[in-house]
């Protein structure tokens, strides 16, 4: 997936873009707006590692530890998370990323489920995670 968006450069006009986009959401904007001024590239990195590129989020960024204390005590609700996923959407289609059926259906289905995963932990749905920590597992078609 990752050679078939473009690679890294892509993924960082789409992070980028995204960025823009939610802190100027009257929905989204205010979790964003405080968080880490790293945003830009901690999301390519997470991408690029997602898509099956470098795993640069994991070896050097926290990997799943960073996305789960990051999210925690948000409190996100249920029409955030679906901004979140339709920004992203947007934001891909903006950059460019490939608009084939196979590779949409397997991308939106991917960020509909890290934003679900993101949302629960927010509300501390899901606390049970402790050291060690999973490993993020790239996504599939």
């Amino acid at each position: 997936m990752f050679e078939h968006v473009g690679g890294e450069a892509t993924l960082r006009k789409m992070a980028e873009h995204f960025h823009e986009a939610v802190l100027g959401d009257e929905s989204l904007g205010k979790l964003f707006r405080y968080g880490s001024s790293h945003h830009v590239d901690h999301l390519t990195a997470f991408l690029a590692q997602m898509l099956g590129g470098p795993r640069r989020y994991s070896e050097e960024l926290g990997g799943f530890e960073a996305i789960y204390r990051a999210h925690q005590g948000l409190n996100i609700r249920d029409d955030q998370r679906e901004r979140f996923v339709e920004l992203m959407l947007e934001s891909a289609d903006a950059v460019g990323l490939p608009a084939d059926e196979r590779f949409r259906t397997a991308f939106t289905r991917q960020i509909a489920r890290a934003a679900g995963f993101s949302t629960q932990v927010s509300r501390g749905e899901l606390d049970h995670f402790t050291a060690p920590y999973p490993e993020l597992v790239a996504w599939e078609w």
